[in-house]
């Protein structure tokens, strides 16, 4: 397509311990640790790579055709962490590191800050401070927060601070903050089919119940690497729910669920050959999908993960152009221009 500016939505970086550590005051530096699982998921190194250099993912972005990339963290599992001190310490230097890292080139390499919301007062601090002081773009949002509903009030506060800051409250798909929910598989394949959109699917009904999209309306909530073709299953699952029980238990909506997650309030990001996208374009529209690579995981298509959806003849090319580039300009509030 001539003249596409591309916006990876949901790309990631490696980040090692040691390097996150670095930006820790010295009496962290030993106790705070990622969690980790005991999954090989790049099978002994052959699927994905592990990168935390920025000028290779610069390099591999250009391989891909990729203008900008808006940068996750990998290993980071705080909502599971039960001591909020450690939770808080991590986050707060794994958020310089990454404004460090996106320095390199800050027109290309956009962050995603990562927060502990079991301190609220230090969630909303530090999540000022990376939007304000370090230019990150997006804050990362668990599907959890030890096992908690994020459609709680407790978290309010937060939301109106993210709502204020005018930045998108990215909900992530992933494996550390599901294990109750896949604990009873022992291969990684049944544990990577189910977390990703049941944490999902499970936090959007806490998120949308709780009246969050009501209370706050100019709050812009993103759902990521969790696919998109349950989307209609679930708008249909909360309205019947809603049609009988939601004047008891969901009386701060004003809508049926359905038009809260059909609205420019929300945002899904796709699976590259996802075969849902067709129907999700002709029932609800392009306007709010979005497009990413997850470079460099162990699942990414890269280096043809451009190509791979470009290809795709079942996807009108306006439609393409709107995935790839105009609605991330507008979640993640990036200015593009391209030349004639």
């Amino acid at each position: 397509m001539k003249d596409l500016f591309i916006i990876d939505a949901d790309a990631h970086v490696t980040e090692s311990q040691a390097s996150v550590q670095a930006y820790m005051p010295p009496e962290f530096r030993r106790e705070l640790r990622p969690r980790s699982d005991p999954w090989d998921r790049r099978q002994g190194g052959r699927l994905g790579k592990m990168n935390e250099d920025p000028h290779v993912q610069i390099t591999d972005m250009d391989v891909e055709g990729i203008d900008i990339q808006v940068i996750y963290p990998s290993g980071l599992s705080v909502s599971a962490e039960e001591d909020p001190r450690r939770a808080v310490e991590w986050t707060h230097a794994y958020n310089e590191w990454l404004a460090q890292f996106c320095s390199v080139n800050p027109e290309r390499l956009k962050g995603a800050a990562t927060i502990a919301l079991q301190d609220i007062d230090a969630a909303i601090r530090e999540v000022r401070r990376a939007a304000e002081a370090l230019g990150h773009v997006a804050v990362m949002m668990p599907t959890n927060v030890l096992d908690r509903d994020i459609g709680r009030q407790e978290f309010w506060p937060f939301y109106e601070e993210v709502q204020r800051l005018g930045i998108p409250l990215a909900v992530h798909g992933g494996i550390n903050a599901a294990t109750r929910m896949h604990g009873r598989f022992d291969k990684f394949i049944s544990v990577h089919t189910v977390s990703f959109p049941f944490e999902c699917m499970t936090a959007l009904v806490g998120l949308v119940f709780a009246g969050v999209p009501e209370q706050f309306p100019n709050l812009k909530i993103a759902i990521l690497e969790g696919c998109c073709g349950w989307l209609p299953f679930l708008m249909d699952r909360m309205d019947e729910e809603f049609e009988k029980q939601g004047w008891r238990d969901a009386p701060l909506l004003k809508r049926k669920p359905s038009e809260y997650l059909a609205s420019d309030q929300f945002w899904y990001s796709i699976e590259i050959e996802e075969s849902m996208v067709p129907y999700l374009v002709d029932h609800f529209g392009a306007g709010q999908l979005l497009w990413a690579s997850d470079y460099p995981h162990w699942d990414t298509s890269w280096p043809h993960s451009v190509s791979h959806f470009l290809e795709r003849t079942d996807i009108a090319e306006a439609h393409k152009r709107q995935i790839l580039s105009d609605n991330p300009s507008r979640l993640y509030d990036i200015r593009v221009s391209v030349a004639g």
